[in-house]
């Protein structure tokens, strides 16, 4: 031992050096955990303020001094050291997707990790797992989604007939070609919905005489309404999330008015190209399919909206039963009090909060997936998009404002239906809520 000592070795040194190393690799693991599950969590989908506190309850549960900050594309962590009082901040590039069933998966292994079922290693690994496997849907199933969910939108919220129905599936399938075509042409991305808009429209104009142009123009592109994130948006609003919520009621407003654009645009070229010819774009629909047919449609719709989104077969009755009590309630409230009026989408979004939170509740499985089935499928027939076709062929200012004002009170509507319907079934809050929970 003198030996060894003279040569230079203390042995406590080199243990105590070893085990502070231990105890750094241990941080920078719980560390690079937080900000893997914050990634994943906005890859697939997650509202910003719940992503936040999804990372700030497992931080705490893993001993980890941070503030989390997420904005659209952007997360931005910062680590504490409360012994050495220094900090280190992480700015982490971060793009949005929608996939319900990796979704659920994401917050079920942050759910263990919170309640210390799982250990960090075993946690990062699956949600390495999550990331590199496939979407949900393969292509050629996405396609077909696009197809049915077209299809059978054009009856149920548009009073379409049953040619409008196929053709409306012809031009489904169109617009899921050419969306995949924009994920991989970044520069035809730029332009995707306004190009397939105006294409639309002015083949259905042309076809004016043997369909409905309301309901084949809007179904067609019912996919990429933005049901979800203008409702995101506000609920973001109303946590005090004012950075992200502003920025994707914003997004959700253009998007709106970009496909409205495309619409408004191909019909003013089909006015141009044949001059004479009375264009009324938005008229009721002649011949429309009988509503008993709707107890078939719309489990059809579900079933296509559950692919585009990356809902899992598993996830499909509780999708499809949500979104059946959502259309039920706004279809008996249009008769009642109209589609226009501000009431027809909180009390659908209350009835499918309600089945959604119950359902929760019984079975203690991620509620969001059925809430999302029926946000999705009340979206549609309440969002206003005829009016913002009309901002195209009419240029009064009392037009746009009315617009401005009915987008926003139909994001309103729906979640005050939302957090109502939360507050009734969960009076005393709840202890989950952080992990997407409305």
């Amino acid at each position: 031992m003198d030996k060894v000592e003279q040569a230079g070795y203390d042995f406590n040194a080199v243990a105590q050096q070893m085990t502070i190393t231990a105890d750094i690799a241990d941080i920078l693991e719980r560390q690079d955990f937080i900000i893997k599950l914050g990634k994943h969590l906005v890859r697939t989908g997650a509202p910003t303020h719940r992503i936040e506190a999804a990372m700030e309850t497992t931080g705490k549960k893993l001993e980890i001094d941070g503030s989390y900050f997420v904005l659209p594309g952007l997360i931005m962590v910062s680590f504490g050291d409360i012994e050495t009082h220094t900090s280190e901040t992480h700015l982490i590039k971060c793009s949005k997707s929608l996939d319900i069933s990796k979704l659920s998966l994401v917050n079920e292994i942050a759910h263990q990790v919170a309640k210390g079922q799982i250990n960090i290693t075993d946690a990062s690994n699956r949600l390495d797992d999550i990331k590199n496997s496939p979407p949900t849907w393969n292509v050629w199933m996405t396609l077909l989604g696009y197809t049915t969910s077209s299809a059978f939108i054009a009856p149920l919220f548009f009073g379409g007939s049953w040619t409008d129905c196929w053709v409306s599936a012809l031009f489904g399938l169109g617009v899921g070609i050419a969306t995949f075509i924009s994920e991989r042409i970044p520069m035809f991305g730029n332009v995707f919905e306004m190009v397939v808009t105006i294409v639309v429209s002015v083949i259905t104009l042309a076809l004016n005489s043997y369909v409905c142009y309301s309901a084949v123009a809007l179904s067609s592109v019912v996919v990429a309404l933005p049901g979800y994130a203008l409702t995101s948006a506000v609920m973001e609003l109303s946590a005090k999330n004012l950075c992200s919520g502003a920025v994707h009621l914003i997004h959700a407003i253009m998007y709106v008015l970009f496909l409205a654009f495309g619409m408004g645009y191909g019909s003013t070229v089909w006015s141009l190209t044949h001059p004479g010819v009375e264009v009324i774009s938005m008229a009721t629909c002649a011949n429309p399919v009988d509503p008993y047919w709707y107890f078939l449609m719309l489990p059809l719709t579900t079933f296509g909206i559950c692919i585009c989104f990356g809902a899992n077969i598993r996830q499909y009755p509780a999708f499809t039963l949500n979104a059946g009590v959502g259309f039920v309630v706004y279809y008996f409230m249009t008769k009642t009090v109209g589609p226009n009026s501000v009431i027809t989408p909180s009390v659908g979004a209350f009835a499918l909060g309600l089945t959604g939170n119950i359902y929760g509740r019984l079975t203690k499985q991620l509620a969001f997936v059925p809430l999302m089935g029926g946000i999705i499928i009340l979206v549609p027939g309440s969002l206003g998009v005829r009016g913002a076709v009309s901002l195209f062929e009419d240029n009064s200012d009392h037009a746009n404002g009315m617009f401005a004002f009915q987008i926003i009170g139909i994001a309103l509507s729906i979640t005050l239906g939302l957090f109502l319907a939360n507050f009734c079934v969960y009076p005393g809050g709840r202890k989950r809520s952080v992990f997407l929970g409305f």
